[in-house]
């Protein structure tokens, strides 16, 4: 018994450091990562993670965001009374959102699902989806102010979070500096569509206080990377405050997926 104990302790203090401290990706990034979600060793996982749940896929393929008290935790769903709506949504509208089945089964093998639910009466900010997109990658090739250009593969019945606590978080998380980085990241992508001012939040975005902010912007800045016009190109590779890894993959021949509109 003991012995056993022993070894799921050392299992539990190895996945834990490696999700805190995780080796960097050729080209990747290698900043402070985002301390809430769990991958464990699965690189695959920190694919999906990032082409599903940067900021600004959240804010491309949600249909429904705001901010809100939960009532009503139980063991696969939550509900929450909506008092700022953001999209989809009314202030006072009653909404009940339910884990990805996939993602918990798949991306959390070691932990219990109440770890990655919000507790009754607290305050969070939360983006669910009908709309599937394949699990969530094609926001991460899509052009990063337009519109999704393809129908989704599925509708739902029910409104699902992508990816548990990364699609939800308390509202004053970082002191605030999160929610603020998602309405500003909202308004550029689905309000008042704007490259320049998207480019400028991901970009900055590498230096922010927050570690989630510092992650979620390198990924989105280097889908802006992947889908920028020559034009575009340009003016990344001219822009000092730009990572030189984003810049390194803009100089690889044939890397770019196609022209963003």
């Amino acid at each position: 018994m003991l012995t056993s104990t022993l070894a799921t302790l050392t299992l539990g203090i190895s996945v834990y450091v490696f999700a805190q401290h995780q080796p960097p990706l050729p080209g990747g990034y290698d900043g402070p990562y985002d301390e809430t979600y769990w991958t464990g060793w699965n690189w695959d996982s920190y694919d999906y993670l990032f082409s599903s749940t940067t900021l600004g896929s959240l804010a491309r393929l949600s249909d429904i965001i705001g901010v809100g008290m939960v009532s009503g935790l139980t063991n696969d769903h939550f509900t929450v009374t909506v008092d700022y709506a953001l999209v989809g949504c009314t202030n006072g509208a009653i909404i009940v959102m339910y884990e990805d089945p996939s993602t918990l089964r798949s991306h959390y093998p070691n932990k219990e699902k109440s770890d990655y639910m919000p507790t009754n009466d607290s305050r969070i900010v939360f983006s669910v989806y009908t709309n599937d997109h394949v699990g969530g990658t094609r926001a991460w090739w899509s052009a990063p102010t337009s519109e999704i250009p393809i129908p989704p593969d599925e509708i739902l019945t029910r409104y699902q979070l992508r990816y548990l606590n990364r699609s939800w978080w308390h509202v004053d998380r970082d002191d605030g500096v999160l929610l603020t980085q998602y309405t500003n990241v909202l308004q550029a992508i689905r309000f008042d569509r704007n490259w320049t001012n998207y480019y400028h939040l991901c970009r900055d975005g590498a230096s922010s206080p927050s570690n989630r902010v510092r992650e979620d912007s390198f990924w989105d800045m280097r889908g802006i990377a992947l889908m920028s016009t020559d034009e575009r190109m340009q003016i990344i590779l001219d822009d000092p405050l730009v990572d030189q890894k984003h810049k390194n993959c803009l100089l690889r021949p044939g890397w770019r997926a196609k022209p963003d509109p």
